[in-house]
């Protein structure tokens, strides 16, 4: 089995490097270009969500259910995200009629912004609870459910393709000495069948011999480069980084709105404290009093803080 090995390896070791490059730069070439293109899209739902968060500040906009606040707010930014094939670089296709611009298929419909926008009003219960949740984990649940982030080229896990394409300038390397270990077993043992006395005689074993230790040089040579091209390339045009940007713009902006939504709530419980407070002290003046002018202020506030 060794020996199988080390054959075809002595034979097409090189073949076999240069076919693991071009299949790490595809997979990468896909991974780098859905990273933009999902770095493009999730800035343009936190902006939009950002966005909607600070205008409803602005307008004091009271929050009577969180649900009911999470569809309304949700649904106003995904009327300015982009459709799916802008994230896949593609262009869009143009609608004819009105009943064919409501037609999605479900692929599209969750790995679109509908799909975003229902991972996250799946979690409103999160948004309920007083006590501020893990957005981290929040935040890997809602993005786990988008096929584009977690796939790269449709089908392969892009975990996995990170971790090869980050594993495979080291492994060249390792091919590369492996090669030159190869060649040099090959290339000693033609030391022992020249005839130094007679060296025409033996000009076939020294040519095999030079051969040997040229292939050894190669496959090192070939190793090395292969490794510099993808380590030039994860430097230059970093996938692992622009991911984690990405996710934590999406945890800001989901905080963003949690916090949000827990400051208008607990206002308007401040201020249904303090008006029920009034109410009370006003009431017991008026026992004292008996002033029917008071009693239209007491029943004034008591409507309101109902």
């Amino acid at each position: 089995m060794i020996e199988l090995v080390l054959s075809f390896f002595s034979e097409y070791l090189i073949e076999f490097m240069g076919t693991m490059l071009g299949i790490g730069l595809i997979l990468r070439f896909g991974a780098y270009r859905q990273s933009i293109a999902d770095n493009t899209y999730y800035s343009s739902f936190t902006r939009e969500l950002e966005l909607n968060v600070e205008k409803d500040k602005e307008e004091g906009k009271e929050i009577e259910g969180v649900e009911k606040y999470l569809s309304n707010v949700l649904s106003r930014v995904g009327e300015k995200l982009p459709e799916r094939s802008v994230r896949l670089g593609g262009k869009k296709k143009e609608l004819e009629t009105p009943k064919e611009k409501q037609k999605i298929s479900l692929r599209d419909y969750v790995s679109g912004k509908h799909g975003l926008m229902t991972s996250i009003q799946a979690e409103s219960s999160v948004f309920h609870h007083q006590t501020p949740p893990n957005f981290n984990e929040l935040t890997s649940r809602i993005m786990g459910q988008d096929p584009n982030w977690m796939k790269v080229l449709k089908y392969f896990p892009v975990d996995g393709v990170i971790r090869i394409i980050d594993l495979l300038p080291g492994l060249f390397i390792v091919f590369g000495v492996f090669g030159t270990f190869i060649g040099i077993s090959m290339a000693l043992p033609e030391i022992a069948n020249i005839d130094f006395n007679n060296l025409e005689s033996s000009a076939d074993t020294l040519m095999a011999f030079v051969l040997n230790v040229t292939y050894a040089m190669k496959t090192s040579i070939a190793g090395i480069f292969f490794s510099l091209v993808l380590t030039v390339l994860n430097t230059l045009f970093p996938i692992k980084q622009t991911r984690y940007r990405v996710f934590k713009k999406v945890e800001v902006s989901l905080q963003t709105l949690w916090y949000h939504i827990h400051t208008v709530q607990s206002e308007d419980h401040s201020q249904k404290e303090v008006l029920n407070r009034l109410v009370d002290i006003l009431e017991r003046i008026d026992k004292k009093l008996g002033s029917d002018d008071l009693d239209d202020n007491v029943e004034e506030l008591k409507t309101k803080a109902s």
